[in-house]
Formats: structure tokens, C-alpha cells, sequence
């Protein structure tokens, strides 16, 4: 049996055993059929992997033994992702390689041009979570409720550096503007992009406005470009 990786609250974890309930005891026992004896990885969104043995499984619960315990992960950068609501579940996908790249925290929000409204926070975290069990993350991306963008500038204030990629930028690039930061907030807008004076108020609270190429990319496709090139230009996306 392929070991399986499984993301659980640290309460979880006790005198060297990791109890196992819930949807994740379910899908455990029920759905993967799991026995004693069998390994699996478990994680705690620390960057560690805890390798453990099934001791026993009960009609509610399991019972792991951990064996050993390895740092597979370090953090260094954390990247928030502020993504407009997208219409037909495209931010579905957004997410999904979001989590594979390693982005931190993922923030939905609401600006003038945005056309859907709905976000169904439970199916976005599922999709997190199947996304860093499939990709063999450590880490598991948080996924927060919709903001409105008033609340959106507010919000990138508590960022060492936030910056927003705007089609009708032309010379301001994500290197000019990108240092040392280690708390890098990320802002891309829906499908019809921002109004001009939505792009002036984030500048007014200090927030940097760049390209991300010649090309106007599709809002799901600026969300993973942008968040996939600033993650290598800090050096995430490296073996450490």
C-alpha cells in the first residue's frame, strides 16, 4: 500500500502517539481501508513529517505509533495570496497550485469588477488539503473567508511588502520592487481587472504596482505566475 500523508491538529499528537478521529479517521479506515501495521505520514503544518505505524483501529478512532519524525520542510518566506472571486470555479484550480507552490495563506476578496460572489470555504479547504496530500507537502495552505476590498488595504498594511500585478503597468517589474522580504502579501484582480482608482488606493498605503510581462494574462493564470515567480525569486521553490 502507497503510504499516504494525512494533515492533523497538533492536539492530535500525545506521549508519542498521534489519535486519529473525524473525517481523517474516516478516510483512513473506511475510505483506504487502512490495517495495523500499515505506515502513513502525518503532518501538523509545522514543515515536519512524522512517520508512523497504525496500532490499533477502533469503530471511531486510530491510534498511531510515531517512529520517527524528520524536519522535511523550512519556511523562510511566507506568501499570502489575495485573489478576486472568480466566476465557473476557476479559483478552484488557483488553489489547488497555490498550495503546490507553496503559498502560505490564500485570501479571497471582492473588488468593483468582480463578477461571482459565491465561495464555498469548505470546498476550498478540501481542495487544499487533498492538493498538499497529493503533492507531498508538509505545509498546508490557509484558506481564509472572502474580504471586501476595503478591507483588502487595511489588510495589506500588515505585510512587510505587498505588491499588485496590473495589466496597464508597463515598466515596473517584481524584481525592482522585491528585496529581502519574508512576508510578501500578492494581490491579482478578477477577470475585468481593477479600476484605476482601486489601483491608486493601494498604492496610497504604500503597496507596489508591477507587470508581470508583456502578455495579459487571464486572472487564474496571473494568480500562479505571479505567486510562482516571486516564490523563486526568495528561493522557495529550491531544495534547501
Amino acid at each position: 500500500m502507497e503510504i499516504k500523508r494525512f494533515f492533523v491538529d497538533p492536539s492530535c499528537i500525545r506521549d508519542g502517539k498521534v489519535y486519529v478521529e473525524g473525517s481523517t479517521y474516516k478516510h483512513l479506515a473506511l475510505v483506504l481501508r487502512a490495517k495495523i501495521g500499515y505506515k502513513v505520514i502525518i503532518c501538523v503544518n509545522d514543515g515536519k513529517e512524522l512517520n508512523c505505524t497504525i496500532e490499533s483501529i477502533s469503530k471511531d478512532n486510530a491510534i498511531l505509533n510515531i517512529d520517527s519524525e524528520v524536519i522535511a520542510d523550512a519556511r523562510k518566506v511566507g506568501v499570502t495570496l489575495y485573489a478576486a472571486l472568480l466566476k465557473n470555479s476557476k479559483l478552484d484550480y488557483v488553489i489547488q497550485k497555490a498550495v503546490e507552490l507553496g503559498v502560505k495563506d490564500f485570501v479571497p476578496f471582492t473588488s468593483k469588477r468582480t463578477v461571482e460572489t459565491k465561495f464555498n470555504i469548505e470546498r476550498a479547504r478540501t481542495i487544499a488539503l487533498e492538493s498538499a496530500q497529493q503533492c507531498g507537502s508538509s505545509f498546508l495552505t490557509n484558506i481564509h473567508e472572502p474580504i471586501s476590498f476595503e478591507d483588502l488595504l487595511t489588510k495589506l498594511n500588515n505585510h512587510e511588502i505587498s505588491i499588485l500585478a496590473y495589466e496597464d503597468e508597463n515598466k515596473v517589474t517584481i524584481s525592482s520592487v522585491l528585496k529581502e522580504e519574508t512576508d510578501i502579501a500578492l494581490v491579482v484582480g478578477p477577470e475585468g481587472g481593477f479600476e484605476p482608482e482601486e489601483v491608486e488606493s493601494v498604492k496610497k498605503i504604500g503597496a507596489r504596482v508591477v507587470t508581470l510581462g508583456k502578455r495579459i494574462l487571464r486572472a487564474d493564470t496571473a494568480s500562479i505566475v505571479f505567486s510562482a515567480l516571486v516564490l523563486n525569486a526568495r528561493g522557495e521553490l529550491d531544495y534547501d
